[in-house]
This record gives C-alpha cells, sequence and structure tokens, in this order.
C-alpha cells in the first residue's frame, strides 16, 4: 500500500510498529528451524531404514527388487531433503520461493513413474484393467513432469527478466 506524494510519486505507506510482529517473527523463526531439525531427523531415518530394506530384500527377493525398492525410498529421501533446503531458505532469505516445490513435485512424478514401471516389469502376469489404469497412471505422471518441467522453464524466464530490471534500475 503506498500514497501519492505532492509531487505525484509514490511514497511508502507508513510501516505500523507493534511489539507483538517482532515478537510472532522469532516464534517463527523457532517453529521453522525445529521443523529444519525434525525434516533432517526424517531425512536420515528414512535413509538408513531404505539401508537396511534393501539388505533385507536382496536375502529375500531378487536384486533388482531390491534395488528398484532402494531406488524408490532414495528419491522420498531427496524429496524430504529439498523440503528441508526450503525451510533453511525461508530462514536465509526470509523468502518463500516457488522452484524448490516444482523440484519436489517433479521428483515424486518421476519417483512414481518408476514403481509403476517396476510394478510392470517384476510382474508375471497383469491382466487388461490393471495395465491399463497403470498406463494411465504413467501418463498422467508424464503429463506432471512436462508441466513442472514448463513451470521451471517459466519462471527462470520471470528470474532472468527480474535480474536484468535489477541491473538496470
Amino acid at each position: 500500500m503506498s500514497n501519492r506524494g505532492d509531487s505525484g510519486s509514490e511514497v511508502p505507506a507508513p510501516r505500523v510498529h507493534i511489539p507483538l510482529i517482532g515478537a510472532l517473527d522469532k516464534a517463527e523463526g523457532y517453529v521453522y528451524v525445529v521443523t529444519g531439525v525434525m525434516f533432517l531427523l526424517c531425512a536420515v531415518g528414512a535413509l538408513g531404514y531404505s539401508l537396511v530394506i534393501f539388505v533385507l530384500g536382496l536375502r529375500e527377493d531378487s536384486f533388482a527388487h531390491a534395488l528398484i525398492t532402494l531406488v524408490n525410498d532414495l528419491l522420498l529421501v531427496v524429496i524430504i531433503l529439498e523440503i528441508l533446503r526450503t525451510v533453511v531458505d525461508v530462514l536465509q532469505k526470509h523468502v518463500l520461493s516457488l522452484h524448490p516445490f516444482l523440484v519436489i513435485a517433479s521428483i515424486s512424478a518421476t519417483r512414481r513413474i518408476l514403481t509403476v514401471g517396476a510394478e510392470i516389469a517384476l510382474t508375471q502376469e497383469i491382466d487388461e484393467e490393471r495395465f491399463n489404469r497403470l498406463m494411465i497412471d504413467l501418463g498422467v505422471n508424464a503429463g506432471v513432469i512436462l508441466a513442472v518441467a514448463i513451470a521451471l522453464y517459466l519462471t527462470r524466464i520471470g528470474d532472468v527478466k527480474e535480474d536484468k530490471s535489477d541491473i538496470s534500475g
């Protein structure tokens, strides 16, 4: 919100200075720190769990199945780390960006495609109805990846234009 000065130029609106706002800002920071620590613990726990399941899978399943499960679990760890990176960025820059969420969406869709592909490859017989549902699932997730790629491209174009206007302005 801004006002017009006598010369017609933009004058920033006066900031309301309420002591509670500073306390809320500080409390928000603490909550973000605790949340970040929890995400880190989740990532470490998921990584450890993934390794244990992989070793157990080698004993009980085929190497291919154990490996696909490991890759799927590791992608979950990457998703958790991307969320953690977003929390850290909010703490450092005090700005929430769209980019990490697009990356997370892309990784999630890729993870689902790998899971469906593994299910198809490892299943001996799939009835036609199940196969059709899996193909639709693959198509939807491929569409999500395409949409996310376009969104990432558009956000990069916007970032470049912003950077150029900051330099020239």
